[in-house]
């Protein structure tokens, strides 16, 4: 990986100070781009940085905006603009039953696939002032990366778990934490979508929609109880076409009477779906599936 993007008469004695000017020539121009364009995003000033320095590897750019803004260089700049940068991590008051969110925001971890958008986990989190968060399906880690944030931007001490298959951890059969949180955040794999694992307990291998329905609504109630009282239960879940069949698969989470009181439902509009480039007109039905629902629940 060195030697792709530095040529091989670095990588001796003088490598590292090599390295070092690179690494300051970045935070130099992060800071000339804050200073002089005010308010700015990570994203905004990561996508500047890379068009003016384009030879630049993009993992460079972001290992340093990642190192800077946990230090006080970047963090005292910033501050001076007031919520400019912070306002990735303000209320969205607007919130509403319909949602969409162009870009996927900064969290997470982007190359894992399913991997939802941290915006709405973020909106959900300050709209419920949540001071503990629970993600049993972690995946690319988005929800730990939004509490992250909220923490160190926000000034404040949510609690954060989580657990993941791929860590051996068993949404169906493993032992829940044994405190309870404000919000229960479940994304769970869908049916016959993407096949995160071979293991069976996953599940996106369940071989039909019957199966899949009835582990998805015991992991959704076993989740139920590592509920506060008053704390919530979001479900982000969408609806599937196999074979021409369109399968809805909240429905039998709407009829599941285990799990608290549905308070709202929020229909989340999909971006840059792998799905976006089959073509359907072949069949007028074929409608394309642009969205996914969040179901909350509340105990």
């Amino acid at each position: 990986m060195a030697g792709r993007f530095f040529p091989s008469t670095l990588w001796g004695q003088k490598a590292p100070r090599k390295v070092i000017r690179i690494t300051n020539t970045i935070k130099t121009l992060i800071l000339e781009f804050v200073a002089g364009n005010g308010p700015s995003h990570i994203k905004e000033i990561h996508l500047q940085v890379c068009e003016f320095r384009p030879k630049i590897p993009e993992h460079t750019v972001r290992a340093r905006l990642s190192e800077m803004s946990r230090s006080e260089d970047l963090e005292e700049k910033l501050q001076s603009f007031g919520n400019g940068f912070y306002g990735l991590y303000e209320e969205n008051k607007d919130l509403c039953s319909v949602v969409s969110y162009p870009d996927r925001g900064p969290w997470g971890n982007p190359n894992y696939r399913g991997n939802c958008s941290g915006w709405l986990i973020k909106d959900l989190i300050l709209r419920f002032r949540c001071r503990s968060v629970f993600d049993p399906t972690e995946g690319g880690a988005t929800t730990k990366d939004v509490v992250t944030g909220i923490n160190l931007y926000l000034k404040q001490q949510i609690y954060y778990e989580g657990r993941d298959l791929k860590d051996g951890w068993d949404v169906l059969t493993s032992g829940l934490p044994e405190m309870k949180f404000d919000l229960v955040w479940y994304h769970p794999p869908y049916w016959d979508i993407i096949r995160y694992t071979e293991d069976s307990r996953d599940l996106s291998n369940c071989e039909t929609l019957e199966e899949f329905e009835t582990k998805l609504n015991k992991s959704v109630q076993r989740l139920f109880n590592a509920v506060k009282p008053g704390g919530v239960l979001a479900i982000l879940i969408g609806d599937k076409r196999k074979e021409g069949k369109y399968y809805a698969l909240l429905r039998t989470l709407l009829m599941n009477s285990n799990i608290g009181q549905l308070k709202a439902i929020i229909i989340k509009v999909q971006h840059n779906c792998t799905s976006d480039k089959k073509p359907y007109l072949s069949n007028p039905f074929l409608i394309p599936i642009k969205h996914e629902y969040c179901l909350i629940f509340q105990n």
